[in-house]
């Protein structure tokens, strides 16, 4: 649900909301206001992906494991009741990373009855980003290329348009 804020006044606050709520004057209910932030674009999860299999390529590795590093770097922790998301399990950290099931950072390992287990913080998947985070994760994907693979281009395709189109008119003048 969004809303505008009509009027602030103290402690009291006036809201036109896009849809009809189900209360009454007097109700009392739990209330969450955050700053609207537009979703990210398709074309920037695709931007995303097109520089993690570009990345891949040039250090020989999975897709997976390449896109879980880039997350669990630059990415959106996963939070549940205002607490992060931390599962256990049996999993070693190197089936865990190379799985695209869960987005996840291997933060201990232990022995319990005899058994190894594993721990580990969880990331949101990009699908959830908005466009602040999405731009998080795709700079610091870019910083990651640019030192441990400056080949690889890393120019969205509207900067390359916009580049191609410089040079055709340099070359004009």
């Amino acid at each position: 649900m969004q809303g505008r804020i009509d009027a602030i006044n103290g402690r009291r606050v006036t809201l036109t909301l896009d849809t009809e709520i189900a209360f009454k004057v007097g109700d009392i209910f739990d209330v969450d206001i955050k700053k609207h932030r537009e979703k990210r674009s398709l074309s920037a999860n695709a931007y995303f992906h097109t520089l993690v299999d570009k990345y891949r390529q040039a250090l020989r590795i999975g897709f997976s494991e390449v896109k879980n590093d880039l997350i669990t770097q630059y990415g959106q922790i996963a939070y549940m009741g205002g607490e992060q998301v931390v599962i256990k399990t049996n999993i070693p950290a190197d089936k865990m990373r190379s799985s695209e099931a869960l987005h996840c950072l291997c933060v201990k390992a232990d022995t319990e009855d005899g058994t190894d287990v594993y721990f580990y913080r969880v990331y949101r998947g990009t699908h959830t980003y908005n466009s602040q985070e999405m731009a998080q994760l795709i700079d610091g994907t870019i910083r990651e290329i640019k030192a441990n693979a400056p080949e690889i281009e890393t120019m969205t395709p509207a900067e390359l348009m916009r580049l191609e189109g410089y040079e055709k008119y340099v070359n004009k003048h």
